[in-house]
């Protein structure tokens, strides 16, 4: 697997959704890749659109996911406002019945102050991420060391759900901008998906 133009680096390069098979300790994985919606390349809606597509036609398949890994750098000082809108689209596209397989990852721990880092977490998990915590989702941390990583992948388990945006496109019927995470995108604007 080649890695995308700009990987490595701390900006957001991924501009499709992409699965990758993985086999650790015997196990296959598939690592879904997708845009952040804080892309700054792409806009909120493309990046919506493309998630939401994906996930329409895994799920018309009979595809589950066994969890979502959300990423937050440490360095960046609690959550702006791209990065709170970012969240709660994710929030409303997994929707609270599936949150237990969210985990909500800090990262950058290796290059920040830890007392620092500590208070940051423990503010975003007091304030910007508690509801999503008591419905389930669970913070994590990731070291930057592949052991880390795979600790994280593995505290989701083996346990699939399906996403509320899945059951709002396909089982329900609905169009994409009348979803819960639809929504919340196109709150304060008038926006046409699909």
């Amino acid at each position: 697997m080649q890695p995308e133009d700009g990987a490595g680096q701390l900006f957001s390069c991924t501009k499709t959704v992409c699965a990758y098979k993985c086999y650790h300790n015997g196990q296959r994985f598939i690592f879904v890749d997708t845009p952040g919606f804080n892309n700054g390349q792409l806009s909120q809606c493309v990046v919506f659109t493309a998630i939401a597509t994906w996930l329409k036609e895994t799920y018309r398949k009979s595809i589950e996911l066994t969890g979502v890994i959300y990423t937050h750098n440490l360095r960046e000082d609690g959550m702006g406002a791209v990065d709170e809108q970012s969240f709660q689209l994710l929030c409303r596209l997994c929707g609270n019945e599936a949150a237990d397989r969210v985990r909500l990852v800090t990262t950058m721990w290796d290059d920040v102050d830890e007392s620092e880092a500590v208070e940051v977490e423990e503010t975003l998990k007091r304030t910007h991420w508690q509801s999503f915590v008591q419905a389930g989702a669970r913070p994590r941390r990731f070291n930057n060391t592949s052991e880390s990583a795979w600790n994280i992948v593995e505290s989701l388990g083996i346990t699939t759900k399906t996403l509320l945006l899945q059951k709002e496109l396909v089982d329900m019927g609905k169009a994409l901008e009348d979803t819960t995470a639809g929504k919340r995108l196109g709150q304060g604007k008038s926006v046409t998906l699909w």
